[in-house]
């Protein structure tokens, strides 16, 4: 065979190889990429956190097997429902990789696909929230509300299951009441326009903003307090917010103790409060037997708000004095004075009998108004007195005796060991052991000539007077 019929045959049994070949790898490529696709992910795909750019289907799924047990155990699912907050048991929990592979969308953020028993959602709502009454509906929903929630694949993720569009009937969550002084049509019409308003979640309540929508208001901002007051003490025994109070300046006569909430008009004193909550409650106000009611209806509460002074302590005025030249004697109350009270308020928390927690609430301190009494500005000598302590007369008061012209009150009587004397209707005055007729006395006979002398001196018909001091006793010359 030569050489040229050897290269033909060669190049047939070469070319018909290369067809050979090629079909097998092109059928082997269409069933790869028709018949059994090997899928594999683009870039920035990412399934919950973890980055699958680039990333073959059945390698993403080899890799969320191992990661499965770790993911259920490091995540946790915390629940709320208005006041509440608990923890789900996700170790129940099955992760369905098949399904959030399959939904898994290239370039995208995608979402884990979790499997919730119902029955278990069911026996951990009437475990952790138990006299909430949740319909069969209402748990279907939340049912759902949980597996949507876990698609993030967070390792933590919360989930507010109070809403609105849940089935159970409102009730009423708390109230306030106690006597008024309400007698204005105004504060009346106001009560009418507060009642039945409905606080939204998150939506803040402002009453000086409840005024603006009366044209005339006509009503004192004591009644206006006792209205704000009522309100206040209903939001006290709920887990709302206070945004603004405020109290007076003297303990309120119907308001219970710390439970005040002060409106002044013209200094833009306000009350206000919001609502924390997912779902919307509605306020109502009204006056019924004597009593002014408010009170708050909605979802209930798992928890009881219980109100209560751990402090109420009055504080005593002081005593001022002030001096003015406008007073000559004694003194003038210028201020009665009035106690002061310092009211210290907490929350205690309830969980049926059990008490979670105690929270302060305020601390309100009423200043007491001091007692101002006011008095001359001279203070006035003391007046003189006898041997007996007993005050001596002078001009112009009852009892005053001046005989000799001098100004002086005469002493009624002088004993003889201080040389008082002693005077008649006359005026006259006799020394010791003297009548008063000028006779002696018995037992006044003089023996040895020095009682002569004696009476000489005493004698009121000499020439020279006696001199007495304001106390009545006698001055020697």
């Amino acid at each position: 065979m030569d050489n040229k019929q050897f290269g033909k045959m060669f190049g047939g049994v070469f070319g018909a190889a290369l067809v050979v070949f090629g079909t097998a790898n092109a059928g082997a490529y269409a069933v790869d990429e028709w018949v059994f696709p090997s899928a594999e992910y683009g870039d920035y795909t990412y399934i919950g956190t973890t980055d699958v750019s680039n990333m073959a289907v059945a390698d993403a799924k080899t890799l969320f097997l191992s990661q499965a047990s770790a993911v259920r155990e490091s995540s946790e699912l915390h629940v709320t429902y208005l006041d509440a907050t608990a923890k789900y048991p996700l170790k129940d929990v099955e992760i369905s990789l098949d399904e959030t592979l399959e939904r898994a969308q290239s370039g995208a953020q995608n979402d884990f696909v979790f499997d919730l028993s119902e029955t278990t959602t069911r026996s951990f709502l009437k475990k952790q929230f138990t006299d909430v009454p949740f319909t069969e509906a209402d748990i279907a929903n939340i049912h759902q509300q949980l597996e949507t929630a876990l698609e993030g694949g967070q390792s933590v993720t919360r989930v507010d299951i109070s809403s609105d569009s849940l089935e159970m009937s409102p009730e009423e969550v708390a109230q306030s009441s106690f006597s008024h002084s309400i007698n204005s049509a105004g504060a009346e019409e106001l009560i009418e326009v507060i009642d039945g308003t409905v606080i939204a979640p998150g939506e803040q309540f402002d009453f000086l903003s409840k005024l603006e929508e009366l044209a005339l208001l006509d009503a004192t901002d004591a009644e206006l307090t006792e209205i704000a007051s009522a309100i206040y003490g209903a939001i006290l025994r709920t887990n709302f917010l206070i945004e603004q109070r405020s109290i007076g300046e003297q303990v309120p006569e119907n308001v219970p103790a710390g439970e005040e909430a002060a409106i002044n008009r013209s200094l833009g004193v306000d009350f206000a409060f919001s609502n924390p909550n997912a779902s919307s409650f509605t306020l109502n106000v009204y006056l019924q037997n004597g009593e002014l009611t408010a009170s708050i209806h909605g979802q209930p509460f798992v928890h009881t708000y219980y109100i209560s002074s751990a402090a109420d302590k009055e504080v005593e005025p002081r005593l001022i004095k002030q001096y003015s030249a406008f007073v000559s004697s004694g003194k003038k109350v210028k201020e009665q004075g009035r106690d002061g009270k310092r009211i210290e308020v907490v929350r205690s928390v309830l969980e049926g009998d059990k008490e979670v927690r105690v929270e302060p609430v305020s601390s309100d301190f009423y200043p007491p108004v001091h007692r101002v009494e006011v008095y001359p500005l001279n203070v006035p000598e003391a007046p003189a007195t006898d041997a007996n302590g007993e005050p001596i007369p002078q001009p112009g008061d009852e009892g005053f005796i001046d005989a000799n012209n001098n100004g002086i009150h005469d002493p009624a009587e002088q004993s003889a060991e201080d040389e008082t004397v002693v005077g008649n209707e006359e005026g006259a005055y006799a020394g010791a052991g003297q009548a008063t007729d000028g006779s002696t006395q018995d037992g006044g006979t003089n023996t040895d000539g020095e009682n002569d002398e004696t009476n000489s001196e005493n004698d009121p018909s000499q020439d020279d007077e006696p001199v007495y001091d304001k106390a009545g006793k006698r001055v020697d010359k």
